[in-house]
């Protein structure tokens, strides 16, 4: 297969958001309940660092196959999209674990400190005993972590060598092998380099402004940030620069 990624027109990042609002709006019903849960677990787990980050690396993952699911003409019902998401459940799993341990290990390198021990540098965070009183700040203590993995996931998806931003959803979406998605990544990345740094500002800004604003929106954020890479995926390496739901009018079903 010979896959040929092309150059957006400048400007790209605006289109691509606008389409991943409406895709988020098809799928709200359980999509974003579902990223909800990841980050409750998130909450729950933040003692074990690694541990979140793989729950956040998971939802951002299965996020990008629910939003192609969603991006079909007619209806789609919930069934389907948990179908879609089991399907590619190794390989996600796999992207999932080797990014997760190589973050872990660029951690250690950075952070390790002579005579303390590597697991309190992997794993030590202060513990939570108990929520504010205040709405605003207990819903920074429940969904801070979880914005703040955002920032660290668009970093783990640029790891030099190992990973790019666009490879899960090449391997995914087209098949490819790690290394050949990893290549084609890169290069759509290249070929597209103002809209990905400006993906990556999103990932950095936007949790930051949402915790000092509205906290509980985090979910909704995984669910916009992965729609925006499977928008720009489409666009860059598969040429279709609209939402093909759109064009038959389908709203998304109520089976499951």
């Amino acid at each position: 297969m010979t896959i040929e990624p092309r150059q957006v027109e400048a400007g790209a990042i605006a289109r691509w958001s606008a389409q991943a609002l409406h895709l988020i709006a098809r799928g709200s019903r359980f999509w974003i309940a579902l990223t909800l849960l990841f980050c409750l677990w998130m909450f729950l787990t933040r003692g074990i660092p690694l541990l979140d980050a793989m729950l956040g690396l998971t939802s951002f993952f299965a996020s990008i196959l629910v939003a192609a699911r969603l991006d079909r003409p007619g209806r789609v019902t919930l069934s389907d999209v948990l179908a879609a998401v089991r399907a590619q459940l190794g390989l996600l799993s796999a992207f999932v674990v080797v990014i997760a341990g190589s973050g872990a290990l660029i951690w250690v390198v950075l952070f390790a400190r002579p005579g303390v021990p590597l697991w309190e540098t992997l794993y030590a965070t202060p513990r939570l005993s108990h929520l504010s009183g205040g709405w605003l700040d207990a819903q920074r203590q429940v969904f801070g972590y979880s914005a703040y993995l955002l920032g660290l996931i668009y970093f783990g998806l640029n790891i030099p060598g190992l990973t790019s931003f666009y490879q899960f959803p090449v391997a995914a979406l087209l098949g490819l092998r790690w290394r050949e998605a990893y290549h084609v990544g890169a290069v759509g990345q290249v070929k597209n380099l103002p809209a990905i740094l400006s993906i990556g500002l999103m990932f950095v800004l936007l949790p930051v402004a949402l915790v000092l604003v509205a906290p509980v929106l985090i979910p909704v954020l995984y669910c916009f940030l992965a729609a925006v890479c499977y928008v720009g995926f489409r666009d860059i390496f598969l040429g279709i620069p609209e939402n093909q739901f759109a064009h038959t009018g389908g709203r998304l079903g109520e089976g499951s």
